[in-house]
């Protein structure tokens, strides 16, 4: 782990384009890669033309942030996109040169540094690039220790990097798991806990702490949008887990298309099943993110689309926290809230014990054609309301004075 003191932050220069993160905040999400497309090539032509050095480091990890980079499918951006994946100063799945030449590239020291996957400290050898000085395998700690502290801006893409994410399952579980052997953690987080490989209290040369873009894995337009932030020369505004706040401050709740399910208490019994997924396990009540509305594979859907909960994937302690997937069988959230933030109860039913006094009655429209229904039925009925004491007169008549509904009377021969 990093000892070193905080640094003074150096004078950096003056912006040369424009807060992609800023805009986010008005415009909708997916908005800005397409409108300020020329923009943003501009930016990301800093990592390009070697003005700006980006060197993209994998510790344990499944390669997955990298894969869902690399299927990003901006057209305004495709082009130099492409380009800056081959000439992204060092990323071992995707660069050109191998072997001393690569790792010798590496050791010169990126202005922006890229973590992807978690980093072990309890078994350093569990990650390795390289040998060092002797001969050995040099482990990826090292390598993001160094690398880090000499950077202008260090990312973590991904939850693994971020805070840990999979390969430290088990930490923040109960003891039955047992903790990661590797011990395994994020760049300045574990789980939700503040410290992780460089400790809570560091900053980079331009005095920033470690971005985390997380997500397993990662929105490509995230990293995008990020990137392209801080090649212009913008800071960052974080939450309090350094995520950036424009993208990681909506709720997954907030934009669900599933909310009017939640509203009317209409919920999956089964992943796949329709109305809302809480009760299946889903996550998005305490997910933060803007997923909802930016989606992925080309902004055409997300996780509950195809029936299937969040799983959090964006938060701190993901794995551990919302696991078991696919079942609620948490008490609460880890904040001691048992039912999700502002969830109504289901007055006259329990959920548990059977149908109660309100299983029994019909039910009330829950959606607009249903709200359309009744309306109708109103504009129907209402005129015919002056007929009902003659309706009543005429049944008594018929009826022998029985009044009783749904009871067989006795006929006259008995």
């Amino acid at each position: 782990m990093s000892t070193e003191p905080p640094r003074q932050p150096r004078q950096e220069p003056a912006p040369t384009g424009p807060d992609f993160l800023r805009l986010v905040d008005r415009s909708e999400a997916g908005a800005v890669v397409s409108e300020y497309g020329t923009e943003i090539v501009s930016a990301l032509r800093g990592g390009i033309d070697g003005s700006a050095g980006v060197a993209w480091v994998q510790g344990q990890s499944c390669s997955g942030c990298t894969m869902s980079f690399l299927q990003s499918d901006s057209p305004a951006i495709e082009e130099t996109l492409s380009e800056l994946r081959e000439r992204v100063s060092f990323h071992s799945t995707l660069m050109e040169p191998s072997g001393d030449a690569a790792v010798d590239g590496l050791a010169e020291g990126p202005d922006v540094l890229i973590v992807e996957g978690a980093i072990p400290t309890r078994i350093p050898r569990a990650a390795t690039l390289g040998v060092d000085e002797q001969g050995n395998p040099k482990p990826v700690l090292d390598w993001v220790i160094e690398l880090g502290e000499r950077a202008d801006v260090v990312i973590a893409a991904g939850s693994c990097a971020a805070f840990g994410g999979l390969p430290a399952a088990g930490r923040h579980d109960s003891n039955e798991v047992g903790e990661s052997p590797t011990g395994a953690r994020g760049l300045q987080f574990d789980g939700e806990d503040p410290g992780g490989v460089f400790g809570p209290a560091f900053r980079t040369d331009a005095g920033l702490p470690v971005i985390n873009v997380a997500g397993c894995p990662l929105y490509a337009e995230h990293l995008i949008l990020t990137l392209a932030t801080v090649l212009n020369g913008h800071g960052v505004a974080l939450d309090e887990y350094n995520r950036p706040l424009p993208l990681f401050g909506p709720l997954v709740h907030d934009d669900c298309e599933l909310r009017e399910d939640y509203e009317c208490f209409e919920f999956a019994a089964e992943p796949g099943d329709g109305g809302c997924l809480y009760d299946v396990g889903c996550a998005g009540v305490y997910a933060h993110c803007d997923g909802s509305m930016r989606l992925r594979n080309g902004g055409t859907t997300v996780c509950r689309n195809v029936g299937a909960p969040c799983i959090g994937c964006v938060e701190p302690a993901f794995w551990d926290r919302f696991s078991p997937f696919y079942s609620n069988t948490r008490d609460d959230d880890g904040t001691g809230r048992a039912d999700p933030p502002d969830r109504p109860e289901a007055g006259g039913t329990d959920r548990n014990d059977g149908p109660g006094v309100a299983a029994s009655l019909p039910d009330a429209p829950r959606s607009l054609p249903g709200i359309a229904l009744a309306c109708a039925m109103a504009v129907v009925l209402v005129p015919l309301a002056p007929l009902a004491p003659f309706v009543w007169l005429y049944d008594r008549h018929t009826d022998g004075g029985s009044i009783v509904r749904g009871v067989d009377r006795p006929s006259a021969e008995h």
